[in-house]
This record gives structure tokens, sequence and C-alpha cells, in this order.
């Protein structure tokens, strides 16, 4: 990568904004600094941004030179096209234009700790990755990581991260992988930008992405009304009426921190009972700013003529088939989540939801290639199940190399 200057770059966050943080760490990544403004801290801020960012009320918002490329998923589409390079005044080559002992894709705990295992056997590795921390960075307090109490999910991550990059693996953020092929000893790793990378081994650690709903008003409203990160974007909303998809853990705890927030929520699941924690259910139908709707799905979301906001949330009764309109500023979808595989599901073996099919020693169902973390068929999905398959994948491959 070469440098031609540093751009005037300006960041609106918010405190335990994973996309925020994304954001951040792949302008680092690169060798740039910014101006970052917090909207936690100034009310006037937060109108400003709002302002600036032609009403979008989503972080964060980002600027180079005084033009708007907006948040984190616009920032990387514009990269994807090369526009964002442009901006930035840098060219990328150097990390395609070498045989790797191993790329790892993803950058979440299995990536990461694939990563130091291998670099601690003196292997030569290339993280390959659309942005840092997978899942991980959208979490917010863990207790669950032995030795480690009372985490914060990007302070954990941040700190995995400085001990891989002690080893001088070279990371490679904002690359988002189209596909993986084998031919001959190599493994070709192509990203969406065009890049081809290669490599004795690979391993696939790309985690798991938000379920989106699939109505008619989704697409065109995300970031103006719709959301998927009620940690990130719900204090936008403070005092509002809004609705949550989803009636799992992740759902009750996005409709307790938002009646916290002083807003208005009607909490909807299509199942005909709540499906989160018991616990997390009690405390749900004891707070009286949420509306339980169970039995409900979701049909259409209706914004203004401009498609600038959300107005309205129409919903269906399962049972009786009736509809019915909610008056919503906000809608945040809590719905699940969904394997990354698509850019190897034709390669190697997946089961039937998406899962890469491994067997004990990590190995897919093609030589060379190896898989771990959320994005296999592994019956737990936690952080340190997930950094033990990573760990696993690089003493594995250490071996195969050998």
């Amino acid at each position: 990568m070469t440098e031609k200057k540093q751009p005037q770059i300006e960041i609106y966050t918010l405190n335990g904004c994973p996309y925020c943080n994304k954001a951040k760490s792949f302008l680092k990544s690169k060798g740039f600094s910014y101006q970052e403004y917090n909207i936690n801290e100034d009310s006037a801020v937060k109108k400003e941004m709002i302002k600036r960012a032609d009403g979008a009320k989503t972080v964060p918002q980002i600027f180079i030179d005084d033009q708007l490329v907006g948040g984190f998923d616009s920032m990387m589409e514009m990269k994807e096209s090369g526009e964002l390079y442009d901006l930035l005044g840098i060219e990328l080559r150097e990390n395609f234009d070498k045989l790797w002992d191993v790329i790892v894709i993803g950058a979440g705990p299995a990536g990461l700790n694939t990563a130091l295992y291998g670099a601690r056997k003196g292997l030569d590795i290339l993280i390959l990755s659309s942005a840092l921390g997978g899942q991980m960075i959208d979490t917010g307090e863990i207790d669950n990581y032995l030795g480690v109490k009372e985490a914060q999910g990007p302070k954990l991550l941040q700190s995995f991260w400085e001990h891989v990059d002690k080893y001088g693996v070279n990371l490679e953020l904002g690359a988002t992988v189209k596909s993986v092929s084998k031919n001959d000893d190599e493994i070709i790793v192509e990203t969406e930008d065009g890049h081809q990378g290669r490599a004795k081994a690979v391993v696939a650690a790309s985690g798991t992405t938000n379920r989106e709903l699939g109505v008619d008003g989704e697409k065109q409203l995300k970031g103006r009304g719709v959301h998927y990160c009620a940690t990130c974007d719900g204090y936008l909303y403070e005092g509002e009426a809004v609705a949550i998809v989803g009636g799992g853990n992740a759902g009750l705890e996005a409709a307790l921190d938002l009646s916290k927030l002083g807003c208005e929520v009607d909490l909807i699941e299509v199942q005909p009972e709540l499906t989160g924690d018991e616990v997390l259910q009690e405390k749900v139908y004891d707070r009286e700013a949420i509306t339980v709707h169970t039995g409900t799905g979701v049909e259409k979301i209706i914004g203004d003529k401009d498609a600038e906001k959300v107005d309205k949330l129409v919903i269906k009764d399962m049972e009786t088939e009736t509809e019915d309109e909610l008056d919503v500023n906000g809608v945040f979808i809590e719905i699940g989540l969904l394997p990354n595989s698509d850019f190897i599901g034709e390669t190697v073996e997946v089961n039937e939801v998406g899962e890469i099919v491994i067997n004990d020693n990590n190995e897919t169902s093609v030589e060379g290639i190896w898989a771990a973390g959320d994005v296999t068929n592994i019956k737990d999905k936690q952080i340190i199940i997930s950094a033990a398959e990573g760990a696993k994948a690089a003493l594995r491959i250490n071996e195969y190399l050998e």
C-alpha cells in the first residue's frame, strides 16, 4: 500500500457502537488518523451529524475532505468500487504479490487465534477481512471468557489483535473475499475488488452476519429508520416510538435497553411465545414501556414519500391474518445470524443452513482448506470455543505444511 497524502477524515461515533469500532480499525490499518466526534457527549454534535449526513440517523458517519462517505457499510462499498482509495490517495498492492503459508479469512476470535498460533510456529500469515472483530465487536459485556471478568467485547477484541500484532502478522482490512479455489498445490483467494491472494493453506473463519427480514421497505430505509444494532443506533431514538423484531435474547435485550432510553417499544415475535431466556422475558413483561406482540409477523416497513425516515410498520397476526399498523420512527431487526460462507460454498461442503462442514481436525472437504469458528457446523457458538477452534486449525496446518 503506497500512501500519497493524509486527507482530512472526520468520523461521528457513539460509545459502544461496533460499526464505529470497525470503521476506526479500518482507517488505522491503512495508516490514517482522523478527527472523532462522539455524539454521546454533546446533543449539538448529534444534531450536527444528522444535518451533515443528509438526515441519516445511524453511526458512524464518515467524511473525507468534507465529502460524505456515510456509514461503515457505505465505506466498504466505496472501497470495492475503488472510489474510497481514490479519496484516501492510496494504492493497494504488496499483500497480493507473494505466496503465503496461510491466508486466514476473517478477523474475529477464530481468525485471530489461527494467526497467533500459526505465527508462533513461524508461518507467514495474511489475514483478509472486511472488518476487525466479527460478532464479537457487537457484544457488550462478556463474563464467560476464562480469566477475563466483565470484559467489553470491543476492548477484549483489541487485546486479541494487539497480541497477534506482536508477531508481525499482516492484516488487510476492508478485503471482502469473493471466492476460494484450488489450483494444483496453491489455494487462490479472490477479493471483490479483483485482487488475488495465493497460499499453501487457507482457513475460513468468516463468522456470521445479521439475518434480514426480506420485506418491502427494509433495504430502502436501511440506516434511515431500519437498523440491525440497537447498541449502535438506539441512542438516536431516545424518547421515540420504536419496534424490535425478534423475541430471542438479542431482541429482548434491545427492547430493555431502548425502554431505558424512554422509548415506547413494540416487541414483535413471529413464534407463539418469546424464545429468549426466561429471566429476560420476565423483565420485558414487567416493563410498562414494552408492548409484546407474539404470533405476529412483519409485512412491510413504510417510510415517508422520499424514503428519508420510517413512519409505520405493518404487522400481521399469524392466527387471524389481520393486519395492523404501528406508528414508529425506528425498526431494529434482531432475528438471528447467517454463516458467511457464500464465497466458499461452491468449493467445500456446507450443510443445509450454509455452515462449512469440518472434521475433528478442522479440515473441510477440500485438502488445503480448513475452517474454524461460527461459520462451521460446530454446535456451540461461543467466543472461547471459536478461539480454540482457530488454535486447532493452526496446529493441524503446521503439521500439514511440514
